[in-house]
């Protein structure tokens, strides 16, 4: 599907009936992952979202790379209802200290680990392919968008690291978030731009601004609008549509669809659970509920 045509079928559309389209390209289960904030605070980046960049003044913990024993204590208790845990490192990558002591991490764990660490580098990317991790690069917005929400990396950039992670042969989890400023149309583009990536997996979060961050102020003066629920829901259908063979799963964020977040999952094959990196998540329980009631509605 081109540009012209999933435009098309965006515009003429009803929520609804792109919701049941993208239930016909869904994965049979659900399949849950969560995080770990591994080192919070203090990135050099000036990504327009982000509570953890020296650029804002937000209130968030701020610490250095976690000890082994903690990382493992988190794993091992998320990995009693997540298929995967991401481990998460804040910072324009991850220093080679930090590197040492994430293989440490990894030599220790059984269940699934997908690794979030910045613009790494190709040998640190070879080096984790002996543990078979998932690399988690998110793009963010569309090539033409990126401008718009961070100066001191480029798009191309994180293209490096996911075109050298697949040409690797690991797994890659790259997607964005929605409500930026950006149009339906960029995030078609962001689509298309993934598709032609390869990824496996699709995160898709839904922006939570965090009170002195550069989107917070925006949407408060009115420059960027809150979206709808209505266009979130489309865009989370079409992103499945397009990505027929990708994982597209929902992540931060997820709380602005209320009670439409059940619905959402017409369009999803996975959900993020438990907190997120600065912010809190859903009770694991509540979720589980809801993915449990969905998938007896449709079986």
């Amino acid at each position: 599907m081109d540009f012209e045509k999933a435009l098309e079928l965006y515009e003429n559309s009803s929520t609804i009936e792109l919701l049941y389209k993208a239930l016909k390209f869904r994965k049979k289960d659900i399949s849950l992952c969560s995080i770990i904030n591994a080192k919070s605070g203090k990135c050099k980046e000036d990504c327009i979202f982000c509570s953890q960049s020296i650029y804002h003044k937000t209130n968030i913990q701020v610490y250095p790379f976690l000890p082994k024993e903690e990382i493992l204590e988190k794993i091992n208790h998320l990995s009693k209802f997540s298929d995967r845990v991401g481990i998460v490192v804040s910072g324009k990558k991850i220093e080679d200290e930090e590197f040492e002591k994430l293989l440490e991490v990894l030599e220790e764990v059984d269940t699934k680990v997908c690794c979030s660490l910045g613009l790494i580098e190709k040998e640190k990317l070879k080096e984790l392919k002996k543990f078979d991790v998932r690399i988690h690069c998110n793009i963010e917005t569309n090539r033409e968008y990126f401008k718009n929400i961070c100066s001191t990396h480029s798009y191309e950039d994180k293209i490096r690291v996911i075109k050298e992670a697949k040409k690797l042969g690991l797994e890659v989890c790259s997607g964005g978030i929605f409500g930026l400023g950006e149009s339906y149309r960029d995030r078609i583009k962001m689509a298309l731009e993934l598709k032609e990536l390869k990824v496996d997996s699709v995160p898709i979060n839904i922006i939570h601004p965090i009170e002195g961050t550069k989107i917070y102020n925006l949407i408060k003066e009115g420059k960027v609008k809150k979206l709808e629920i209505d266009e979130i829901l489309k865009s989370i259908a079409i992103f499945k549509i397009i990505l027929k063979d990708a994982e597209i799963r929902i992540a931060g964020g997820r709380k602005f669809l209320k009670e439409f977040q059940a619905l959402a999952l017409m369009a999803l094959d996975g959900v993020m659970i438990g907190n997120y990196l600065t912010t809190e998540g859903r009770d694991i329980k509540e979720d589980l509920e809801m993915i449990n009631n969905f998938l007896k509605i449709i079986s």
